[in-house]
Protein backbone atom coordinates (compact mmCIF):
# COMPACT_ATOMS: atom_id res chain seq x y z
CA UNK A 1 0.00 0.00 0.00
CA UNK A 2 1.19 3.44 -0.54
CA UNK A 3 1.48 6.37 1.57
CA UNK A 4 -1.14 8.31 -0.56
CA UNK A 5 -3.43 5.22 -0.15
CA UNK A 6 -2.69 5.31 3.96
CA UNK A 7 -3.55 8.77 4.11
CA UNK A 8 -6.63 8.87 1.74
CA UNK A 9 -7.87 6.10 4.23
CA UNK A 10 -6.94 8.36 7.57
CA UNK A 11 -8.76 11.70 5.98
CA UNK A 12 -11.70 9.67 5.04
CA UNK A 13 -10.67 10.11 0.93
CA UNK A 14 -10.81 6.77 0.14
CA UNK A 15 -14.75 6.59 1.19
CA UNK A 16 -15.80 9.69 -0.84
CA UNK A 17 -17.08 9.38 -4.75
CA UNK A 18 -14.56 9.25 -6.93
CA UNK A 19 -14.55 12.42 -9.39
CA UNK A 20 -15.97 10.94 -12.42
CA UNK A 21 -18.35 9.26 -10.48
CA UNK A 22 -22.11 11.12 -12.20
CA UNK A 23 -24.98 9.33 -8.82
CA UNK A 24 -22.93 12.49 -6.69
CA UNK A 25 -23.17 15.75 -7.01
CA UNK A 26 -20.32 17.92 -8.10
CA UNK A 27 -20.01 19.56 -4.70
CA UNK A 28 -19.93 15.96 -3.22
CA UNK A 29 -17.40 15.20 -5.40
CA UNK A 30 -15.12 18.30 -5.06
CA UNK A 31 -15.69 18.78 -1.37
CA UNK A 32 -12.99 21.43 -0.20
CA UNK A 33 -11.02 21.29 -3.62
CA UNK A 34 -10.89 23.95 -6.64
CA UNK A 35 -12.25 23.10 -9.33
CA UNK A 36 -13.11 24.39 -12.97
CA UNK A 37 -16.44 24.57 -15.63
CA UNK A 38 -16.08 24.76 -18.71
CA UNK A 39 -18.75 25.78 -21.47
CA UNK A 40 -18.20 25.06 -24.85
CA UNK A 41 -20.57 27.14 -27.22
CA UNK A 42 -20.75 27.65 -30.99
CA UNK A 43 -16.79 29.53 -31.52
CA UNK A 44 -16.55 30.44 -27.95
CA UNK A 45 -15.86 28.88 -24.53
CA UNK A 46 -16.20 30.20 -21.30
CA UNK A 47 -15.45 29.00 -17.89
CA UNK A 48 -15.34 29.36 -14.30
CA UNK A 49 -12.55 28.56 -11.23
CA UNK A 50 -14.86 27.20 -8.10
CA UNK A 51 -12.24 27.90 -5.07
CA UNK A 52 -12.39 25.62 -2.10
CA UNK A 53 -16.04 26.34 -0.78
CA UNK A 54 -17.41 25.76 -4.36
CA UNK A 55 -18.11 29.88 -4.90
CA UNK A 56 -17.10 31.38 -8.36
CA UNK A 57 -13.98 32.88 -8.16
CA UNK A 58 -13.26 34.02 -11.61
CA UNK A 59 -15.29 33.71 -15.08
CA UNK A 60 -14.00 34.21 -18.58
CA UNK A 61 -14.65 33.44 -21.90
CA UNK A 62 -12.50 33.46 -25.67
CA UNK A 63 -13.68 33.24 -28.96
CA UNK A 64 -12.87 30.01 -30.83
CA UNK A 65 -12.94 26.65 -31.28
CA UNK A 66 -12.58 24.09 -28.22
CA UNK A 67 -9.45 22.32 -29.30
CA UNK A 68 -7.41 25.95 -29.92
CA UNK A 69 -8.94 27.51 -26.69
CA UNK A 70 -7.92 24.63 -24.76
CA UNK A 71 -4.71 24.56 -25.99
CA UNK A 72 -4.16 28.07 -24.89
CA UNK A 73 -5.93 27.59 -21.83
CA UNK A 74 -5.21 24.11 -20.32
CA UNK A 75 -2.16 25.41 -18.05
CA UNK A 76 -4.62 27.55 -16.60
CA UNK A 77 -7.12 25.37 -16.13
CA UNK A 78 -5.09 22.56 -14.60
CA UNK A 79 -3.78 24.86 -12.50
CA UNK A 80 -7.39 25.48 -10.57
CA UNK A 81 -8.41 21.90 -10.49
CA UNK A 82 -7.49 18.63 -7.81
CA UNK A 83 -6.01 16.64 -10.75
CA UNK A 84 -6.98 17.74 -13.84
CA UNK A 85 -10.53 17.02 -13.95
CA UNK A 86 -13.18 19.26 -15.08
CA UNK A 87 -16.24 19.92 -15.57
CA UNK A 88 -17.57 20.10 -19.49
CA UNK A 89 -21.12 21.65 -20.74
CA UNK A 90 -21.82 21.03 -24.47
CA UNK A 91 -23.62 23.71 -25.99
CA UNK A 92 -23.72 23.07 -29.71
CA UNK A 93 -24.71 19.63 -31.76
CA UNK A 94 -27.97 18.80 -29.16
CA UNK A 95 -30.73 18.88 -29.17
CA UNK A 96 -34.04 18.52 -26.30
CA UNK A 97 -37.35 17.10 -27.27
CA UNK A 98 -39.86 15.95 -25.52
CA UNK A 99 -40.77 12.46 -24.92
CA UNK A 100 -44.24 10.27 -23.89
CA UNK A 101 -44.29 6.82 -22.19
CA UNK A 102 -40.55 6.45 -21.79
CA UNK A 103 -39.30 3.51 -19.25
CA UNK A 104 -39.03 4.74 -15.54
CA UNK A 105 -38.35 1.20 -14.46
CA UNK A 106 -36.16 0.82 -11.25
CA UNK A 107 -32.75 1.81 -12.13
CA UNK A 108 -32.97 3.30 -15.33
CA UNK A 109 -30.74 5.75 -14.84
CA UNK A 110 -28.24 3.28 -14.93
CA UNK A 111 -29.66 1.49 -17.88
CA UNK A 112 -30.01 5.10 -19.95
CA UNK A 113 -25.82 5.25 -20.05
CA UNK A 114 -25.70 1.27 -20.31
CA UNK A 115 -28.46 0.16 -22.77
CA UNK A 116 -30.51 3.11 -23.38
CA UNK A 117 -32.49 1.69 -26.14
CA UNK A 118 -34.09 -0.31 -23.52
CA UNK A 119 -35.26 3.27 -22.32
CA UNK A 120 -35.91 4.86 -25.23
CA UNK A 121 -37.01 1.94 -27.80
CA UNK A 122 -37.43 3.55 -31.12
CA UNK A 123 -36.01 7.18 -29.95
CA UNK A 124 -32.48 5.62 -29.62
CA UNK A 125 -30.12 6.23 -32.11
CA UNK A 126 -26.44 4.80 -31.66
CA UNK A 127 -24.66 8.28 -32.68
CA UNK A 128 -25.92 9.99 -29.45
CA UNK A 129 -25.65 10.29 -25.80
CA UNK A 130 -28.91 10.88 -23.89
CA UNK A 131 -29.86 12.14 -20.74
CA UNK A 132 -33.36 12.61 -19.00
CA UNK A 133 -35.72 14.57 -16.65
CA UNK A 134 -39.01 13.06 -16.19
CA UNK A 135 -42.42 15.18 -14.92
CA UNK A 136 -43.17 12.90 -11.73
CA UNK A 137 -46.77 13.60 -12.06
CA UNK A 138 -47.31 12.63 -15.81
CA UNK A 139 -46.10 10.36 -19.06
CA UNK A 140 -43.87 13.22 -20.22
CA UNK A 141 -40.12 13.79 -20.44
CA UNK A 142 -37.55 15.88 -21.08
CA UNK A 143 -34.97 14.16 -23.63
CA UNK A 144 -31.51 15.06 -24.48
CA UNK A 145 -29.72 13.66 -27.21
CA UNK A 146 -26.00 14.66 -28.11
CA UNK A 147 -23.73 13.72 -30.59
CA UNK A 148 -21.70 11.19 -30.08
CA UNK A 149 -18.83 12.41 -31.92
CA UNK A 150 -18.28 15.50 -30.30
CA UNK A 151 -18.16 14.18 -26.70
CA UNK A 152 -15.32 11.53 -27.98
CA UNK A 153 -13.57 14.87 -29.38
CA UNK A 154 -13.76 16.72 -26.46
CA UNK A 155 -12.44 13.75 -24.49
CA UNK A 156 -9.54 13.57 -27.08
CA UNK A 157 -8.85 17.20 -26.45
CA UNK A 158 -8.57 17.07 -22.88
CA UNK A 159 -6.44 14.08 -22.34
CA UNK A 160 -3.57 15.82 -24.93
CA UNK A 161 -3.48 18.63 -22.18
CA UNK A 162 -3.22 16.09 -18.72
CA UNK A 163 -7.18 17.17 -18.20
CA UNK A 164 -9.79 14.80 -17.86
CA UNK A 165 -13.61 15.41 -17.68
CA UNK A 166 -15.16 14.74 -14.48
CA UNK A 167 -18.76 15.56 -16.05
CA UNK A 168 -19.54 16.00 -19.87
CA UNK A 169 -23.46 17.47 -19.99
CA UNK A 170 -25.56 20.13 -21.85
CA UNK A 171 -25.52 22.97 -19.40
CA UNK A 172 -28.96 24.48 -21.39
CA UNK A 173 -30.72 20.94 -20.41
CA UNK A 174 -29.08 20.95 -16.50
CA UNK A 175 -30.96 24.62 -16.55
CA UNK A 176 -33.65 23.62 -18.20
CA UNK A 177 -34.42 20.36 -15.64
CA UNK A 178 -33.88 22.42 -12.59
CA UNK A 179 -36.32 25.35 -13.33
CA UNK A 180 -39.00 22.43 -14.07
CA UNK A 181 -38.13 20.48 -10.80
CA UNK A 182 -38.24 24.10 -8.73
CA UNK A 183 -41.67 24.48 -10.63
CA UNK A 184 -42.51 21.24 -10.11
CA UNK A 185 -42.29 21.93 -6.49
CA UNK A 186 -44.22 25.34 -6.43
CA UNK A 187 -47.61 25.11 -5.68
CA UNK A 188 -47.47 28.89 -6.60
CA UNK A 189 -46.07 28.37 -10.21
CA UNK A 190 -47.15 24.41 -10.97
CA UNK A 191 -50.56 24.65 -11.96
CA UNK A 192 -50.47 27.71 -14.07
CA UNK A 193 -50.25 28.47 -17.55
CA UNK A 194 -46.64 28.75 -18.05
CA UNK A 195 -43.90 29.54 -20.71
CA UNK A 196 -40.84 28.38 -19.59
CA UNK A 197 -37.40 29.80 -21.42
CA UNK A 198 -33.85 28.71 -20.86
CA UNK A 199 -31.03 30.58 -22.72
CA UNK A 200 -27.50 29.49 -22.69
CA UNK A 201 -25.03 31.79 -25.17
CA UNK A 202 -27.44 31.71 -28.29
CA UNK A 203 -29.13 28.11 -27.02
CA UNK A 204 -33.16 28.38 -26.84
CA UNK A 205 -35.36 26.26 -25.05
CA UNK A 206 -39.04 26.90 -24.46
CA UNK A 207 -41.46 25.14 -22.85
CA UNK A 208 -45.23 25.26 -22.58
CA UNK A 209 -46.72 24.06 -19.12
CA UNK A 210 -50.27 24.25 -18.59
CA UNK A 211 -52.21 22.62 -15.21
CA UNK A 212 -49.41 21.05 -14.39
CA UNK A 213 -48.59 19.28 -17.91
CA UNK A 214 -45.73 20.19 -20.50
CA UNK A 215 -47.60 20.52 -23.59
CA UNK A 216 -45.13 21.50 -26.15
CA UNK A 217 -41.41 22.47 -26.62
CA UNK A 218 -38.84 23.61 -29.26
CA UNK A 219 -35.44 23.80 -28.70
CA UNK A 220 -32.29 24.87 -31.02
CA UNK A 221 -28.85 24.82 -30.05
CA UNK A 222 -26.16 27.46 -31.30
CA UNK A 223 -28.04 29.73 -32.99
CA UNK A 224 -26.44 32.75 -34.87
CA UNK A 225 -25.90 36.20 -32.28
CA UNK A 226 -29.07 38.66 -32.79
CA UNK A 227 -30.70 35.61 -34.77
CA UNK A 228 -34.24 37.46 -34.28
CA UNK A 229 -35.60 35.44 -37.31
CA UNK A 230 -35.41 32.16 -36.07
CA UNK A 231 -36.12 32.87 -32.58
CA UNK A 232 -39.07 34.17 -33.40
CA UNK A 233 -40.23 31.61 -35.38
CA UNK A 234 -39.35 29.26 -32.14
CA UNK A 235 -41.56 31.58 -29.94
CA UNK A 236 -44.67 32.01 -32.59
CA UNK A 237 -46.87 29.05 -31.41
CA UNK A 238 -46.32 29.66 -27.81
CA UNK A 239 -47.12 33.47 -28.35
CA UNK A 240 -50.30 32.57 -30.43
CA UNK A 241 -51.45 29.99 -27.48
CA UNK A 242 -50.81 32.45 -24.74
CA UNK A 243 -53.91 33.76 -22.90
CA UNK A 244 -53.84 36.65 -21.06
CA UNK A 245 -53.16 35.40 -18.01
CA UNK A 246 -49.92 32.87 -19.07
CA UNK A 247 -46.83 33.97 -17.12
CA UNK A 248 -43.67 33.68 -18.49
CA UNK A 249 -40.45 32.58 -16.55
CA UNK A 250 -37.09 33.28 -17.91
CA UNK A 251 -33.67 31.61 -16.49
CA UNK A 252 -30.28 32.67 -18.26
CA UNK A 253 -26.90 31.57 -18.15
CA UNK A 254 -26.13 35.15 -16.22
CA UNK A 255 -27.68 38.55 -15.70
CA UNK A 256 -28.49 40.72 -18.19
CA UNK A 257 -27.55 38.00 -21.08
CA UNK A 258 -28.59 37.71 -24.12
CA UNK A 259 -32.00 37.05 -24.81
CA UNK A 260 -33.25 39.82 -21.66
CA UNK A 261 -31.27 41.82 -23.90
CA UNK A 262 -32.36 41.68 -27.46
CA UNK A 263 -35.58 39.27 -27.30
CA UNK A 264 -37.59 40.02 -24.15
CA UNK A 265 -40.09 42.85 -26.43
CA UNK A 266 -41.45 39.62 -28.07
CA UNK A 267 -43.36 38.48 -25.85
CA UNK A 268 -45.45 42.24 -25.49
CA UNK A 269 -47.44 42.40 -22.61
CA UNK A 270 -47.03 38.78 -21.08
CA UNK A 271 -46.11 38.89 -17.59
CA UNK A 272 -41.94 37.79 -17.70
CA UNK A 273 -40.92 36.63 -14.45
CA UNK A 274 -37.03 36.57 -14.87
CA UNK A 275 -35.48 33.75 -11.79
CA UNK A 276 -31.47 34.71 -13.50
CA UNK A 277 -29.40 34.91 -11.01
CA UNK A 278 -25.78 36.19 -10.80
CA UNK A 279 -23.45 32.65 -12.27
CA UNK A 280 -26.61 31.00 -12.72
CA UNK A 281 -24.75 28.19 -15.38
CA UNK A 282 -22.02 27.59 -12.92
CA UNK A 283 -24.11 27.87 -9.97
CA UNK A 284 -26.26 24.85 -11.05
CA UNK A 285 -23.35 22.76 -12.20
CA UNK A 286 -21.25 23.57 -9.13
CA UNK A 287 -24.10 22.01 -6.65
CA UNK A 288 -25.50 19.57 -8.72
Amino acid sequence: MELKDIKDVLTFAAFRPEADNPRFSWAQRFPKKKSVLVNISRGKVSWACLNKKGVVESASEADGEFVEVASQMGDHWSDHTEDGWIGISLNNRFIVSLEHNLSRKKGWQEELKQNPKSVLGTKYDRTKRYALHHNPETSASLMLACDESMVRSVEESLRSHNLRAARICSGLFAMTSTLMGRIESDNAFKNQDLIVVTWLDNSLCVIRQKNGQWQDLRCRSGLAPQDENSVAQILRPFLESAQPNTRVILMEDKLQSGFSRSFLPMFGNLHVTDVTEENCLWNILGQH
